[in-house]
């Protein structure tokens, strides 16, 4: 998923990385020099002896940190689909529903499930972009949830179903996103088996959804900018939103494997997650991602750079716009594991931190540090 909102057409490295990338050709540099000394220069880059080596720029401190896991992962869940975190508040998709848990929470404190009713159903959450208290989900096979948090009480989110006459029994996916046309207005898509549906406004109560012209399987809609959303269509490739209402092909190249399960895109560049690897766009052309040669489930992009959840290897991360791919797994339990998969990425808002969530089999994940009262502002 999206780390942050940015603006423009062009792909604009942040400063940050520039400062990074310096460190990082250095480090590339004194490797070649090492590794041209042995005579190794046809290693495997996973190779587990070169890992320290080839990791990332370990002289920038905090590419060194390790993934923390997020409260423990609960012992009836095959894994976690999906990752939101808003102001105090984390919502975390499985196979059973939506689980809970707040920032403020001991690390030992267990997540808490929300849909009890809701099992063997891959699930997908998001919070309401200007209500911490308000989050969506949809499970293939339940439909579409709305979710409430009061403080009445002992507190907790209560959810009801907002799709009418289980119209969406088939949801994968949910976003609200900026109406087109009216940055003030907000509207909400999910996407599935069905295509894509929407309706004008975040619902409260269950509604009709209506209909869009992408009719065929679509697994997720993502929006690096939140005006500029594009879809993944399974077999047919990467979607552009034209209207409310409207989708129509990103461009006439597209990639290679268009079953894809995420992409994003941003100004001329973008990532796709494919069931046979990676695809990296630039200059107008998908291509794919040599040092990913497996599954990805999930992709990101923001201030650290491009990201992939993978299956078996874990997260991929590039920083200088695509050219170069190493992993970023220290500390994530499971990488290397046959049936590990990272479902899931989402960076941090960029008031809260630099850090990166991650939705996999073994658990909820954290890199980097969240600060959970916003940096600078008030919470929505």
């Amino acid at each position: 998923m999206k780390f942050r909102a940015t603006s423009g057409q062009k792909s604009k490295t942040p400063a940050s990385l520039l400062l990074f990338g310096l460190a990082f050709a250095l480090l590339l540099i004194l490797g070649a020099q090492g590794t041209a000394a042995n005579g190794s220069g046809d290693q495997d880059p996973l190779d587990k002896e070169l890992e320290p080596q080839a990791y990332l720029p370990l002289a920038v401190s905090y590419l060194a940190r390790e993934w923390t896991q997020v409260g423990p992962k609960p012992a009836d869940i095959e894994k976690f689909y999906s990752v939101a975190v808003c102001g105090n508040h984390i919502l975390a998709g499985s196979d059973l529903g939506v689980h809970s848990r707040r920032f403020s929470s001991a690390a030992n404190t267990a997540w808490v499930r929300e849909q009890p009713t809701i099992s063997a159903a891959p699930t997908v959450v998001i919070f309401h972009p200007d209500d911490c208290t308000i989050a969506y989900s949809a499970s293939r096979g339940y439909g579409v949830y709305r979710g409430e948090f009061t403080n009445q009480g002992q507190g907790g989110w209560t959810w009801t179903r907002v799709d009418k006459d289980n119209q969406l029994t088939a949801a994968r996916f949910v976003a609200i996103l900026p109406s087109v046309g009216n940055s003030d207005s907000q509207v909400i898509y999910v996407a599935g088996d069905f295509g894509i549906r929407w309706l004008p406004e975040p619902p409260t109560t269950p509604q009709t959804w209506q209909s869009t012209n992408v009719n065929s399987q679509t697994t997720s809609i993502i929006a690096d900018d939140p005006s500029f959303a594009v879809a993944s269509v399974w077999n047919d490739g990467v979607y552009i939103r034209t209207s409310n209402a409207g989708w129509s092909p990103l461009d006439t190249s597209q990639p290679q494997d268009k079953q894809i399960y995420q992409v994003v895109v941003s100004g001329d560049m973008g990532l796709a997650g494919a069931q046979t690897g990676a695809f990296f766009k630039r200059d107008g052309n998908w291509t794919p991602i040599d040092e990913i040669g497996q599954t990805a489930f999930s992709v990101a992009w923001g201030e650290l750079g491009w990201l992939a959840g993978l299956r078996k290897d874990g997260v991929y991360i590039s920083m200088d716009d695509g050219l170069k791919w190493l992993p970023l797994n220290q500390g994530l339990n499971g990488v290397g594991a046959e049936d590990f998969q990272v479902r899931d990425l989402l960076g941090c808002p960029p008031a809260h931190g630099l850090c990166i969530f991650a939705a996999t089999t073994t658990g909820i994940w954290r890199w980097g540090s969240y600060t959970a009262e916003p940096q600078g502002g008030q919470e929505p």
